[in-house]
């Protein structure tokens, strides 16, 4: 079908003729690295064919920026929030933003006022943070039309953004095959409320780290408390009862973690010799354990970093994707489960 002369040429044109995304010739024609010398000598051809002349007056207009992100956490007081902030805050300040950070205490009326009110500050993206939990929720309280979004430590499939969160269930893996690799079969788990994603996550962690090794996963050797110490404490004495009680403690946090290695000292129960032990979340106490906390680390500042980077590459691309990423939770390997041990 032949174009009407009349007709202005569009980047979508222009991407139809190079066989490329409208986001390719975004980059080419704006000069932006990373794109390959056969991709970019092919949309220039496709742009000189059709005289394709970008109109510069509206790419100023859309490239006019504040050099200002928006981050509204639910949880400002939570364990993890300062982390992910720090990590955000760090990228920003590379690139030259600033951060406006607000609290909606999980109250949606709240959130709405603060959107206004960054969109007023006319924010160039913005990153919707859970300080306290990995969890699925909706869109924004309020509709943000093109502006950038990003999720952080919580997901949503009501929109079509970037997502960050931990790998929950790999950590627990990678946790569960060093307890293996060191020898130890009978392993138990403390873990935190069932209604936490974490929670489901980390222990179908365990069981698939367990069956990969053809080792029977026991029911009797799991126990559901909460995410503190006292918790921590009291399970562990009631698996030590058991009348073949657990050779390895995997505790799903590093408070759960403390109670129990506490529990352990009171019983005689030497660690790591008898009992080894591992925690989750890599918190600053672990470390300060006797003996040390071994730990599966949550990746906090990175994933701060990650969310960072992605709504500043959508702000300078103009497009976002979907994707869900999930950062992995690497193993920080101290005494308490042994191998540390010289």
């Amino acid at each position: 079908m032949k174009r009407n002369s009349s007709a202005a040429v569009t980047i979508h044109d222009v991407a139809q003729l190079a066989g490329v995304s409208p986001a390719t010739v975004s980059k080419v024609m704006n000069n932006t690295p990373y794109v390959s010398e056969e991709t970019r000598a092919r949309v220039l051809a496709a742009a000189q064919k059709l005289n394709f002349r970008p109109n510069r007056i509206a790419r100023s207009l859309k490239m006019s920026r504040t050099s200002t992100l928006g981050l509204i956490t639910d949880d400002l007081e939570g364990v993890f929030t300062m982390s992910m902030m720090r990590g955000v805050e760090e990228v920003a300040s590379e690139q030259g933003f600033s951060v406006i950070l607000s609290n909606s205490y999980g109250d949606m009326t709240r959130e709405r006022a603060h959107l206004e009110v960054l969109l007023d500050k006319k924010v160039d993206g913005i990153i919707v943070l859970s300080g306290y939990r990995v969890r699925q929720r909706g869109a924004p309280a309020l509709a943000l039309g093109d502006l950038p979004v990003v999720y952080l430590y919580q997901y949503t499939y009501d929109l079509p953004v970037p997502c960050v969160i931990p790998d929950d269930f790999g950590g627990a893996v990678t946790g569960t095959q060093h307890l293996l690799s060191l020898g130890r079969r009978r392993i138990g788990v403390i873990n935190g409320p069932t209604h936490y994603e974490a929670t489901q996550k980390r222990l179908a962690g365990v069981q698939q780290a367990l069956h990969n090794a053809d080792v029977v996963f026991d029911h009797a050797l799991v126990r559901v408390g909460k995410w503190y110490e006292t918790s921590g404490y009291e399970l562990a004495h009631e698996l030590m009862r058991l009348p073949n009680p657990p050779d390895a403690l995997f505790c799903m946090s590093d408070s759960i973690a403390v109670g129990a290695l506490s529990a352990l000292h009171e019983l005689r129960i030497r660690v790591p010799q008898d009992v080894a032990l591992i925690g989750f979340d890599n918190r600053n106490f672990a470390a300060h354990q006797r003996p040390p906390l071994t730990t599966v680390a949550l990746p906090l500042v990175e994933m701060g970093r990650l969310a960072g980077n992605l709504l500043l590459k959508a702000i300078s691309e103009g497009t976002e994707s979907a994707e869900l990423h999930r950062v992995t939770c690497p193993l920080v390997v101290r005494q308490s489960c042994g191998a540390a041990m010289t």
